[in-house]
């Protein structure tokens, strides 16, 4: 009895973390009049008491979702759903390469690269995303089309910065993913997984900072959409939505509850589009095809997810939650810093076009 009820508090903890608010998914560069001459909230400023108190509340949580993953093991409809995913896995790279293919087709025929907003200049860039659809069609060609996408999201940085294609890291993870599809080796075929996993859960979390670092980008979508804060402060309302895409992030990244994460956040996807409409669309159909990649390879057979490497229980527990505070601390410093260089060469930038 004590232990029925105990899963059933995990689990609902796991349920409020799928059932989180649209906001926390929006890209904001999309959606917002964003521009990085606007000055970059101070690490200082940034890390308020509500940012602490948020990182102590998922510290906390991420630990306890990990006794709710080592319970959902043990239940029985769990375990059959968990089969039925993986009896059809043979289909996890014709979905990716559909899902690569329509975001090559959409941003092919809107002019930009990859995804929204990222505006071309060169029209054979167009048509090079063109021609490497075309090679999607194709198992054979399928890792050509992989180093090609390689060679967009290079494009990429070449033209819009490194620090602002990170945001777009995912495409990395779909080109090895895809690039190493055919090969004959079980370990290198083996990588697929932990890069889709590390690449994607990276890209969630980046954008995650974003919304501290920058929250004027943020506040101005909730100022046009104000139903989305749920009668919360405004501010504290973006600091959680931040929180909330860190953590999912983070999950992806060590390999925790993959398949519930996946189908939470692939299904809130869908949600936006009632208030985001077909920018939204274009800009997810990449992140849904690797999230159903997920549902069907789950944590993979090669090599073993991060939060896998400890076997018992408490040291799993421990591994979640301080590497997430780790890993927060690692990537918001330099973020914080790169973000104010970026500032400051944008104003520089500013000044000498106007004196000329």
């Amino acid at each position: 009895m004590v232990k029925t009820v105990r899963f059933r508090a995990m689990l609902a903890l796991l349920l409020v973390l799928m059932a989180t608010p649209l906001a926390a998914y929006a890209h904001v560069k999309w959606f917002s009049d964003f521009s990085f001459s606007d000055p970059p909230l101070p690490l200082n400023e940034a890390v308020t008491p509500a940012f602490i108190a948020l990182a102590a509340l998922t510290f906390i949580a991420l630990g306890a979702l990990v006794l709710v993953d080592d319970r959902l093991k043990e239940v029985g409809w769990y375990q059959r759903i968990t089969r039925w995913f993986e009896d059809r896995r043979d289909s996890a790279l014709l979905i990716m390469r559909i899902g690569m293919g329509i975001t090559l087709l959409l941003s092919w025929q809107a002019d930009t690269l990859l995804a929204p907003y990222l505006n071309i200049t060169e029209s054979w860039v167009g048509w090079l995303q063109f021609a490497i659809a075309g090679l999607l069609l194709f198992r054979t060609t399928t890792p050509i089309a992989g180093l090609g996408v390689l060679l967009l999201y290079a494009i990429g940085v070449f033209q819009f910065g490194a620090f602002y294609m990170l945001d777009y890291f995912l495409f990395v993870g779909v080109g090895v993913y895809l690039l190493v599809s055919n090969s004959r080796d079980v370990r290198i075929r083996g990588l697929r997984i932990p890069a889709l996993y590390f690449s994607v859960g990276f890209s969630l979390f980046w954008v995650g900072l974003e919304k501290i670092i920058y929250p004027q980008w943020g506040l101005y979508i909730l100022q046009q959409n104000p139903q989305l804060t749920l009668g919360l402060d405004t501010r504290f309302f973006l600091t959680a939505a931040a929180f909330i895409e860190l953590a999912l992030g983070y999950l992806l990244i060590i390999g925790l509850l993959e398949r519930p994460i996946a189908l939470a956040v692939t299904l809130v996807f869908f949600m936006t589009t009632l208030v985001f409409g077909k920018t939204e669309v274009i800009g997810h159909t990449i992140i849904h095809a690797a999230l159903l990649v997920f549902l069907l390879e789950g944590p993979g057979r090669v090599y073993p997810a991060p939060i896998n490497i400890h076997r018992r229980l408490w040291l799993r527990v421990a591994f979640a939650s301080v590497n997430f505070i780790l890993l927060l601390a690692l990537l918001i410093i330099p973020y914080s810093y790169v973000a104010q260089l970026q500032f400051e060469q944008t104003q520089q930038t500013t000044l000498t076009v106007a004196q000329k």
